[in-house]
């Protein structure tokens, strides 16, 4: 049975959604989650782009790639913490554009949500360049962290 975008609305729409039980909409939700990402309204569009991540799919990577490139830092927080659900791959791919943002919430996330173990090159490289830029030392130390862990 097809999956609505009024259903996917009702998922979101309490201020603290079941995201778990969201999840269960499955892959049929990602066309309106991506959807709503793309809207003016940053609020829903993280809470869009957090459910986006739990739900198993390969395109769940394609919607956080568009959250990850939002303009409020909110949704990119939200793309950040939920790729932590996404396979290796797709994650590490996601993460290595996220750990690289603008913004030091963003990075501190992304950075809490690389998976554990070998790092892909791309990845490895985004967070040794934060490892060693000066700027917030929490965010260099996290990035050592990280690399320490990985090896």
């Amino acid at each position: 049975m097809p999956v609505t975008m009024k259903e996917v609305r009702a998922a979101l729409d309490p201020e603290e959604p079941d995201y778990k039980k969201a999840a269960k909409l499955g892959p049929q939700a990602l066309p309106h989650l991506e959807k709503l990402i793309a809207r003016k309204d940053p609020g829903l569009a993280s809470k869009a782009a957090s459910l986006a991540g739990m739900i198993e799919s390969e395109k769940a990577a394609q919607v956080l790639e568009k959250a990850a490139k939002h303009r409020d830092v909110r949704v990119r927080v939200a793309a950040a913490h939920s790729a932590r659900h996404l396979p290796k791959p797709d994650a590490s791919r996601i993460l290595a554009k996220l750990v690289g943002d603008k913004d030091v919430g963003v990075q501190k996330v992304a950075l809490k949500s690389v998976p554990r173990g070998k790092l892909d090159d791309e990845l490895r490289s985004s967070v040794e360049t934060l490892a060693k830029q000066k700027g917030e030392p929490g965010i260099q130390n996290l990035s050592k962290e990280v690399l320490a862990r990985s090896r």
